[in-house]
């Protein structure tokens, strides 16, 4: 009889242990065939839709390759796009029905820093992994590593372009920018580095984003005689080099960042205007993208489709937060379709950059910066 108790013990046991080891899958192996959910935040709607518009594009070619591979060790993909209206209280409160009520597993998103400074206490407090093809500065993040940024830092950027007007052999320039904050960062920054290397910044003027009349600040500027006008802005970037323009300013013009949208916008009077921007997209990109949008990709595009690249290579190792926010401290450099991303042991995203320069409406490279 004890005989016969000991054999069902161990057998018992051993059912028991085998149980035991079964349970403890691999968290890279699917416990459902439920779709990961993923929240993109973007400014769909107000002044920056241009943006978001191009970015859910390239999100949404980049969702749909991987779900037709077979999605994410057997899981699709469920993209949701919640609208920031590029507005910050929005933003807030789309990411807390993201997080709160669509129980998310990861954030792409937001766009531009405004935003996404509104964003970080929360992203900290819940701990979610989340990518931005945006920026943000080093002294405004709590933790360097998340968000992961995949959007060339605007600082340097525009000490770059700083750099490139003082080599073309300009020493007096005036600066046009607003109350924006990536804009102030990348006039301050262009100010700052301009006057290093011994340039002469004749007049900065800072106005509100949505200004309707920019002819006081511009004659202002154009009082103090300089040889070339920086626009450090997209907001005010049409109605400031209208003005510009009208007030009969024959010198050089520089701006960043300007898409085929303002180049259009403003092709009567911003001919030969030279600015700096990251490098083209790869051409495999460029065709799969017009070919299903039938546009080409305009800026953030590229970023927005890597960020959501980015994003699914951490979701094939593991969809555990914890594990995908370790994963993501080691993140130091990705080969997109944006060029090679790297970011620098103090947290700043760098991609390949170039100066481009506006001819009819339409921009083509100047030369590629290093």
């Amino acid at each position: 009889m004890k005989k016969t108790i000991g054999v069902i013990m161990a057998i018992i046991v051993v059912i028991l242990i085998i149980w035991a080891v079964s349970s403890k899958s691999p968290s890279t192996t699917p416990t459902s065939t439920e779709p990961i959910k993923v929240a993109s935040l973007l400014s769909l709607t107000g002044g920056a839709s241009a943006w978001g518009e191009n970015a859910k594009k390239g999100i949404e070619l980049a969702t749909e390759e991987i779900n037709n591979a077979g999605g994410i060790n057997g899981r699709q993909i469920q993209m949701i796009y919640e609208d920031t209206a590029s507005d910050p209280k929005r933003t807030v409160s789309v990411f807390q029905h993201a997080t709160g009520i669509e129980k998310v597993t990861a954030i792409i998103g937001p766009l531009n820093q405004t935003e996404t400074a509104s964003v970080i206490p929360l992203i900290e407090q819940t701990q979610i992994p989340s990518i931005a093809p945006g920026f943000l500065p080093v002294q405004n993040r709590t933790n360097l590593s998340n968000p992961v940024l995949i959007w060339t830092d605007a600082e340097s950027e525009s000490g770059q372009l700083a750099e490139y007007v003082y080599n073309q052999g300009i020493r007096k320039v005036g600066v046009i920018g607003t109350l924006d904050a990536w804009e102030q960062t990348v006039t301050n920054a262009f100010v700052d580095k301009f006057k290093a290397l011994g340039g002469n910044v004749t007049d900065v003027e800072v106005v509100q984003p949505s200004a309707s009349d920019m002819k006081l600040p511009v004659t202002k500027v154009l009082a103090t005689k300089p040889e070339a006008i920086y626009f450090g802005t997209y907001y005010q970037f049409v109605n400031s080099s209208k003005e510009v323009h009208n007030l009969g300013f024959k010198g050089k013009l520089y701006g960043i960042e300007v898409d085929d949208y303002l180049a259009g916008e403003t092709s009567q009077w911003t001919e030969g205007l030279q600015f700096i921007a990251p490098d083209y997209y790869a051409t495999d990109f460029i065709k799969k993208f017009t070919d299903k949008f039938g546009v080409a990709p305009g800026m953030p595009a590229g970023q927005s489709y890597d960020s959501a690249n980015i994003l699914f290579s951490f979701l094939k190792k593991s969809t555990d937060q914890k594990e995908i926010l370790e994963a993501m401290k080691d993140f130091k450099e990705y080969q997109g379709t944006s060029g090679k991303l790297t970011i620098s042991s103090d947290g700043r995203s760098h991609l390949p950059l170039a100066v481009f320069q506006l001819n009819g409406g339409k921009v083509s490279k100047i030369e590629s910066l290093k």
